[in-house]
């Protein structure tokens, strides 16, 4: 049977909003800017949409490569539906879809302990918790002088403030990098919040891009920054403790889970074994390994061992001492690492 595309939107929209209670004007950005007919799984009960989520694509620059990776958002069953293994079976076929579109990785953001657990179970994906963030003040006494920078807050966003900071992040090495739409759906999505969308110039010329929330506990945070010019960011704490009457601004960084002060963020499964290597070994031939993976039940064709070095990634019959899962192989290299992952509509 033939779903209309329309209908099937508006009832993922009433899925999200029952399951979720955003607003209606947070629902306006994510469905007009974020959602796509052909990125979205649903499970119909009756012609109805009882369960969905989003398989949103980014693009992730990961050891010197570039790499496909899904972002699993709004995922949802209607509460008298659940129970009944839909989450599972959604969780299922983004895991396969991503495989079959070449995706070396799939993240996803829980927003409670039991969810972390919920994931982590191997029929939801056996995801990882692969990137933490730590809360700071920020110490800008020491980023220069900034009084021929002017920052200020414009009716009017353009595609500049995109072409800035898509040319501040490109190069990180460690970063899910959003598109033009999800940059300008977050500075939307912020904008409801009464947050500050900022530009820094000097004579004219862009110098830097913030978007800052004051959020409901009281404090500021830059939820993103990208900046030319070290001084620019003094610039901008400046100035939203001018306007919001705070003495402190602070950022959620992220950073290597090893340290003690990290809070789990995200989660993370690899989604091609022998892609996720390869991104790893390529750009560092002298790398060696031997590590076994099991446990995936979405994607068998990971399962097995495997060798890496002088670029190479091989499946071998000898048995390796270290044997993960797909989440505990992407926790193995991402969690060391400070992974970016700003923009997601997630705060």
């Amino acid at each position: 049977m033939l779903y209309n595309p329309d209908e099937t939107r508006q009832q993922t929209r009433d899925l999200w909003r029952t399951c979720f209670g955003d607003s209606e004007e947070f629902m306006d950005v994510y469905f007009d800017e974020k959602y796509t007919d052909s990125r979205n799984l649903c499970i119909r009960q009756n012609g109805k949409v009882v369960a969905a989520t989003q398989v949103l694509p980014y693009r992730m620059t990961f050891y010197g490569t570039v790499q496909h990776v899904g972002y699993l958002s709004g995922l949802a069953t209607l509460p008298e539906h659940r129970g009944r293994g839909f989450a599972t079976n959604l969780l299922h076929e983004a895991h396969r879809r991503l495989y079959r579109e070449g995706a070396a990785l799939s993240f996803l953001i829980p927003q409670s302990e039991s969810l972390f657990r919920f994931y982590e179970q191997p029929e939801h994906g056996a995801y990882w918790t692969s990137v933490y963030r730590q809360e700071l003040p920020l110490d800008v006494s020491g980023d220069g002088d900034f009084s021929k920078i002017e920052v200020t807050r414009p009716d009017e966003w353009h595609q500049d403030m995109y072409v800035f900071y898509r040319r501040m992040t490109a190069e990180l090495p460690f970063m899910l990098h959003p598109s033009e739409n999800d940059f300008f759906a977050a500075l939307t999505a912020a904008d409801l919040e009464g947050g500050y969308v900022l530009v820094a110039r000097r004579k004219r010329r862009i110098v830097g891009v913030c978007l800052a929330v004051q959020e409901a506990n009281g404090k500021v945070y830059m939820r993103t920054l990208a900046i030319g010019e070290t001084c620019v960011r003094a610039a901008f704490v400046h100035y939203l403790q001018h306007v919001c009457g705070v003495d402190k601004v602070y950022r959620r960084f992220c950073l290597p889970g090893s340290l003690k002060e990290s809070q789990p963020y995200a989660m993370a499964r690899v989604i091609n074994v022998p892609r996720f290597l390869s991104a790893i070994a390529t750009p560092n031939p002298g790398f060696q390994l031997h590590v076994g993976v099991d446990g995936d039940t979405d994607i068998p064709e990971n399962n097995g061992w495997y060798t890496v070095g002088n670029g190479r990634v091989q499946l071998t019959d000898s048995k390796p001492d270290n044997i993960v899962t797909p989440g505990g192989l992407a926790a193995m290299f991402l969690a060391a690492q400070p992974l970016v992952m700003d923009l997601l509509l997630d705060e």
